[in-house]
């Protein structure tokens, strides 16, 4: 605190930039209470200035803050700044000697290093200002001794002075003026060999254009370099950079650009037209933003580099660090630029506004190019940013800045395949893709496009020529280790990621790694606000802030998604005991919503009766119930995966259980393949932890997934197991369903008399638990099992009965699929005319309650009794309009194979042998492929109308 209160000596210092100079974005909770009292015993030892009273004097209050009141001189930084100062203005006055003892005298003031052993930014900060001063004072120093001729004193120290700043071209430049003078050309000549090996090993660059014009005047022995050097410390840092046509120094600061860019044609070109453009009525400023490892930086270089010419007095370079922990300091950065331009360092303004200003003034109307990477926010960039519209900045940033003017942005998406798969050819060569095509494509797939992770798993194989890239392959399939295992060198993946995490405050640390592992492919913002066990807005605010920190996305509004690279680093970092309170916050807030829906999908089930959960009425109808499970099922599903893995806890087991029970009811709305391989991981389970409610549940949604898809034999297999367990833990309701399931796959399987008993006992269960959606069914399946069993009669009494019960409560989908049986057993019973009389009443309800389905099969049937009665014609017209209607339906097959029958069956009556022929033939390959034993009696006629019987 004494330091930071020192280094700004007569100025008021508030408590808030105390705490940032001190402890940065993490004080402690006590940090103003802990600034008081280090004030106090500041105060306590600080000595009184002579005839005063006591040392408060010295350190007083203003406002919230302190100010230290010393002289200038008692500070050395102070001291060594205002003796450079001196230094140059001596220098302008041709006082070469007391120039020269100003600047010994300010360098006498370093005894090591500055500020050693202090903790926090600001020390950090004043280090490495403080070292950068001292190397500039020691230059300025040997330039003022070889413009006074002392070039044979000078090899000593400059030797050792490069051999301590090798990466300095103007103290080699410096080292070289001085051999050539003392007559040691071969020398000279000989340091600028090591400076271009030197530069080109560890930067891999030349060297620049003074070092190489003091080159090549070596090499022809230009007797001008013995005289005494025209050179002080105002043209210090001015010599160390090239110059624009009228003499003002032109920084050339952009990084190399790399030989190996791939793709983002289309943002190039985007931003250099930007950037190129003739508009000059206000400063050009172009952004691109991204996820960590995107390649924001690599794409700025390319476009600086397209454009640099338009910019012809230079460029400028800054590395903002915004998205690591410590972020570059605005006036360190300015103090950058401003000495790039020429300005010495003492002559530099000490406050960041007055640098700023400065800097605007040094650009206006000059057409100077500034790339500044990866800024953290607005505050950090506003005092950066040129006034003058000839220039042009080029931004980087994980988020795109608000509130900032910019004439293009670009954020920036993972690679496309063909992108990512043409870097990889880049860097490992053309053949070897060739050679592996398809592990080429896994390899990028398993970089999820990152361009980072692209460049990483070539660089590997590029070091390991001989390796096959199926090798690397296999070693990123397991996702445990893929985000450790994609390092090269010093590039890392988990290296970009973790710089964005450790600026994460707790909470967002905590949602950033827990909704990881269940985040697939998105989640929606009410979910994930369950899962966190947050409000709805509070989790907003968290989710929307890891957004910003590009740690998360947003496709559409509340809904987010990981990377699949930041969701395995995300997951590294979870503690797994944290996952089974997170599974079951997030499993009981899907079950509430699923069985919201599955009261629109099932409106007779009593609230309560197939689920004891609470649910809220969320939906305002079917279509929407229906659209909220299909969005959320693939969460769903995976979310219970991610809840088996975690652990085998009971209550997840029977959550996730009636989580499929209720999908079930969707049927083909929700992809049947994966219900049913999720149903089968949740049987497993509970059936090995000894929970039957669950067991049977899931078996229940496997047979039901089976029958839906007509593979009989397994859907009888886990039918029949989840009635054994249903029974054992008493789970009446789901016992019900699946007695009504064994009924209908025994009618299929043409098992007519047990088809009658499974119904019966489903019937006796659903009246018993009042359920009136589920007797209608059940009573109207065991009609036509009765009907099917021989018993029309019986079938037509328990019609009739569902009808008049039908009066009291309306449901046009029950009573017209009762009027379908009752037409159907009356044409058994040969009472044709009464069958198309019901059949007419039930093609009139179909027409009125919209019910085309039913009102294709209605006339699939009643084109039966008609063909049966002899009216051919009218049978054919109903014939075809079925088949029309069932062609579009998408999961009609077997009552269009039975309508495809019914017109075959009419028109080789009609004598129209060729279309019987057709349309048997795709009636039977239709009842083939589901597996229906009436294949066979339909195969017997399709060969007969072939032959012409």
């Amino acid at each position: 605190m004494l330091a930071a209160l020192l280094l700004r000596a007569g100025r008021a210092v508030t408590l808030c930039e105390l705490i940032d100079a001190l402890w940065g974005e993490e004080p402690p909770s006590s940090a103003v209470t802990i600034l008081r009292t280090y004030a106090w015993r500041i105060r306590q030892r600080l000595p009184a200035p002579e005839g005063t009273e006591p040392a408060v004097q010295l350190l007083a209050s203003i406002g919230d803050g302190y100010r230290l009141s010393v002289p200038p001189e008692s500070v050395d930084a102070h001291r060594a700044e205002r003796l450079g100062a001196a230094a140059a203005r001596a220098w302008r006055q041709g006082r070469q000697e007391e120039c020269a003892g100003l600047l010994a005298d300010a360098l006498s003031l370093w005894q090591g290093e500055p500020l050693a052993g202090l903790p926090g930014p600001l020390a950090e900060t004043e280090r490495s200002r403080l070292a950068e001063l001292r190397v500039t004072l020691a230059e300025q120093c040997f330039a003022v001794d070889l413009a006074r001729g002392r070039h044979h004193v000078l090899v000593s120290d400059l030797t050792a002075f490069v051999r301590e700043h090798p990466l300095r071209e103007r103290s080699y430049g410096f080292l070289m003026q001085a051999l050539y003078a003392a007559g040691r050309q071969a020398d000279a000549l000989a340091v600028f060999a090591r400076a271009r090996r030197t530069l080109d090993e560890e930067l891999g660059l030349a060297p620049g254009p003074e070092l190489s014009e003091l080159h090549g005047r070596i090499l022809v022995g230009d007797p001008a370099l013995l005289a005494p050097v025209a050179a002080g410390p105002s043209a210090a840092l001015s010599a160390a950079s090239s110059t624009a046509s009228d003499g003002s120094v032109r920084p050339a600061q952009l990084p190399p650009d790399i030989s190996d860019f791939s793709g983002r044609a289309e943002a190039v070109r985007e931003l250099a037209e930007a950037l190129a453009g003739a508009d000059r009525s206000a400063l050009a400023v172009v952004s691109i933003s991204g996820m960590g490892g995107i390649g924001k930086s690599t794409l700025a270089v390319r476009v600086a580099h397209r454009i640099r010419d338009r910019y012809p007095d230079g460029q400028l370079h800054a590395d903002l660090r915004g998205s690591s922990g410590e972020p570059a300091d605005a006036g360190a950065v300015l103090g950058s630029f401003l000495g790039a331009l020429g300005v010495a360092a003492a002559d530099l303004p000490r406050a960041v506004e007055d640098r700023s200003r400065l800097l605007r003034s040094l650009l206006d109307g000059r057409r100077v190019l500034l790339l500044l990477d990866d800024a953290r926010d607005h505050e950090q960039l506003r005092p950066l940013l040129p006034g003058s519209a000839d220039c042009g900045v080029i931004l980087t940033g994980r988020t795109r800045l608000p509130g900032l003017s910019a004439r293009a942005h670009v954020d920036l998406e993972v690679f496309a395949a063909d992108e990512a798969l043409e870097l990889l050819r880049q860097v490992v060569g053309g053949a070897r893709v060739a050679d592996e095509p398809a592990a080429a494509v896994e390899l990028v797939e398993l970089c999820g496009g990152l361009p980072l992770a692209v460049r990483i798993v070539a660089a590997r194989l590029a070091a390991r020529p001989r390796w096959a890239l199926a090798r690397l392959v296999a070693a990123l399939t397991d996702e445990r280790h893929r985000i450790d295992r994609l390092r090269a060198g010093n590039l890392a993946v988990t290296t970009v990621f973790e710089h964005g995490y450790r600026q994460l405050n707790g909470v967002q640390a905590y949602a950033f790694r827990t909704l990881a592992p269940f985040t697939w492919p998105t989640i929606a913002l009410d979910a994930a606000a369950a899962a966190l066990g947050l409000g709805r807005e509070d989790a907003e605010e968290v989710l929307e802030s890891l957004v910003d920190a590009a740690l998360l996305e947003s496709p559409r509004p509340g809904r987010y998604r990981y990377h699949e690279l930041l969701r395995n680093y995300a997951e590294q970092r979870l503690v797994d005991r944290g996952r089974p309170p997170v599974a079951a916050r997030l499993l009981r807030f899907l079950l509430s919503g699923a069985v919201a829906a599955f009261q629109w999908a099932v409106p007779g089930d009593p609230a309560g009766t197939t689920f004891a959960v609470e649910h809220a009425s969320r939906f305002a109808d079917l279509p929407e119930a229906r659209a909220w499970l299909v969005r959320e099922f693939d969460g769903i599903a995976h979310t219970i995966g991610v809840a088996l893995r975690s652990a085998a806890d009971p209550a997840l087991l029977g959550a996730a259980a009636d989580l499929l029970v209720a999908c079930s009811a969707f049927g083909r709305d929700v992809p049947s393949a994966r219900l049913a391989s999720v149903a089968r991981e949740v049987a497993e389970a509970a059936e090995l932890a000894g929970d039957d409610r669950a067991a049977g549940r899931a078996r229940f949604v496997c047979g039901n997934v089976a029958l839906q898809a007509t593979r009989l034999d397994e859907a009888r297999e886990h039918t029949t197991r989840a009635a054994e367990a249903c029974r054992r833990a008493d789970d009446t309701v789901i016992l019900r369903q699946t007695c009504n399931d064994l009924g209908v796959i025994a009618l299929f399987q043409q098992r007519h008399a047990d088809a009658v008993r499974s119904f019966d006992q489903a019937l006796v269960l659903a009246r018993h638990l009042g359920h009136r959606s589920g007797a209608l069914a059940t009573a109207l399946n065991a009609a036509l099992a009765r009907l099917r069993n021989g018993d029309a009669a019986e079938a037509v009494a328990i019609c009739d009965e569902e009808l008049r019960a039908l009066r009291d409560a309306p449901d046009s989908h029950g009573a017209a699929h009762a009027l379908g049986i009752r037409g159907r057993a009356l044409h058994e019973l040969g009472r044709h005319e009464e069958a198309l009389a019901t059949y007419g009443e039930c093609l009139e309800l179909c027409r009125t309650a919209r019910l085309p389905r039913q009102e294709a099969m209605t006339r699939y049937r009643r084109a039966d009794t008609l063909r049966a009665v002899g009216r051919l014609d009218e049978a054919l017209a109903q014939a075809r309009s079925a088949v029309a209607h069932l062609e579009t339906a998408r999961d009609g097959e077997r009552d269009r194979a039975y309508a495809l029958e019914v017109l075959a069956r009419t028109e080789a009556e009609l004598g129209d042998r060729a279309a019987a022929a057709e349309h048997a033939a795709r009636a039977y390959e239709l009842l083939s492929s589901l597996g229906l034993p009436e294949a066979a009696e339909l195969r017997e006629f399709r060969d007969r109308v072939r032959s012409g019987d």
